[in-house]
């Protein structure tokens, strides 16, 4: 999964928003609506980009239940885009989108005004799912959302070079010394100023056993082992463990090193596998490298989590039915979809252990580890605007414009500036 979100997109959000334009009160399906909730409803997604949602999910769920009909509005692969439609949706109390597929990092905002609604843990596997997963659905101790997709980082390593991947920060560096004998960069990640910069920073953070956050919702993101975190990455362009170069990397541009011989270490997401080991002319690895539970500063690092969170919007009239459709698409067949059909990680445990699943995606039952210690990005109502703030005082860390106490305490500094409602 990738992580990608500009500052604003407001004039070309401006297609999607015609998806919800003056549509308050004209959901399609209401007049089928019943008393207790039920009645077909609106499954909001980002694009589809597997295509076969409708086919391997949807279809089954609308044989099944004829009365409740799914029908499925797709908005565009932009999550900017996906954003603005769904909180004008919102901002209009339209009940136009019941049910909502909203990144992670949403579920905290949408539920802080009121725009989502409380989900009754009972009625779903709770018990079965990661329980880092189901804390991406929670906010200030309650479940706003049902997770039905989790994502997290894996290391990739030459296995042809190493006889075994770090377990520490300090292994992967002493394994640097690999990478210069065959005249190649030694760790990267996503270090271009945007959201995945976010993402590797609170991961490093997090990994050190720090925080940005604490659990009363103060900041902590100057701490000692905050700057631990933020200290790796930094030194890694300092003393040269990360190539100048990664500055500008994105996913794919990370990818496409990695692939090319260029990186002994590359943090990434799993996606990464399939396309790394086709071979052909963007990719010299295939069959010589592995994967790895991140690093962190004393064992397995905690990486940032992805996926997404079916969420019920608080404007729906059709709530009992999208209830009934969260447990649906929590069950460990349409999951087993989730990971065969859809390319995506599944929320259940079980699942990442399943000897099928595991023969066709090795890098599962190693995400599982990772995903056990992993933890969600800032669960703040105002989370881009929070992102933006870290990104930017991380990034002037790492190209040496003020030093990483400086740029933490600068950071923390604006971070008790923004409202926290």
């Amino acid at each position: 999964m990738k992580f990608t979100r500009a500052a604003c997109a407001v004039a070309a959000s401006l297609a999607s928003v015609a998806l919800v334009a003056g549509c308050s009160g004209s959901t399609p399906g209401d007049s089928a609506a019943g008393a207790d909730g039920t009645g077909p409803f609106t499954l909001v997604i980002g694009k589809d980009t597997s295509g076969k949602l409708q086919s391997k999910v949807i279809d089954l769920w609308n044989k099944e239940h004829p009365d409740a009909k799914a029908k499925v509005i797709e908005l565009p692969a932009s999550a900017d885009e996906q954003r603005a439609a769904i909180v004008q949706n919102f901002q209009a109390h339209s009940d136009r989108f019941d049910a909502i597929s909203a990144d992670v990092v949403w579920t905290s905002e949408f539920a802080a005004r009121g725009w989502i609604q409380k989900i009754d843990p009972s009625g779903l596997p709770i018990k079965d799912m990661l329980p880092a997963a189901v804390k991406t659905a929670q906010y200030k101790g309650d479940l706003y959302g049902a997770p039905i997709t989790s994502a997290g980082a894996l290391l990739f390593y030459r296995k042809d070079l190493i006889s075994k991947p770090p377990t520490t920060w300090k292994d992967l560096i002493d394994d640097c010394r690999i990478a210069k004998q065959h005249n190649m960069g030694c760790y990267a990640g996503q270090f271009a100023k945007y959201e995945g910069l976010t993402v590797n920073a609170t991961e490093a953070i997090n990994s050190a056993g720090g925080s940005v956050y604490g659990s009363d919702g103060s900041v902590t993101v100057d701490s000692p082992q905050a700057k631990a975190g933020l200290d790796f990455l930094v030194n890694g362009f300092k003393q040269g463990y990360i190539p100048k170069s990664a500055i500008t990397y994105q996913e794919e541009d990370a990818r496409r090193a990695f692939q090319q011989g260029k990186l002994l270490f590359l943090r990434n997401w799993p996606y990464v596998y399939s396309l790394a080991n086709a071979g052909g002319s963007d990719s010299v690895i295939k069959g010589k490298f592995g994967m790895a539970p991140l690093p962190g500063a004393n064992g397995v690092g905690s990486t940032t989590l992805g996926g997404n969170n079916l969420v019920l919007s608080s404007y729906s009239k059709h709530k009992k039915s999208v209830e009934q459709f969260m447990a649906f698409m929590e069950s460990p067949a349409v999951q087993r979809v989730e990971v065969e059909d859809l390319s995506n990680s599944p929320v259940l445990t079980d699942l990442y252990t399943d000897k099928k699943l595991v023969a066709e995606n090795p890098y599962l039952p190693i995400l599982k580890e990772g995903l056990l210690h992993g933890a969600p990005r800032p669960q703040v109502p105002a989370y881009d605007e929070t992102s933006l703030r870290i990104q930017t005082h991380v990034y002037d860390a790492l190209t040496g414009k003020k030093d990483t106490a400086a740029a933490l305490k600068e950071l923390a500094a604006d971070l008790r500036k923004i409202p926290a409602n």
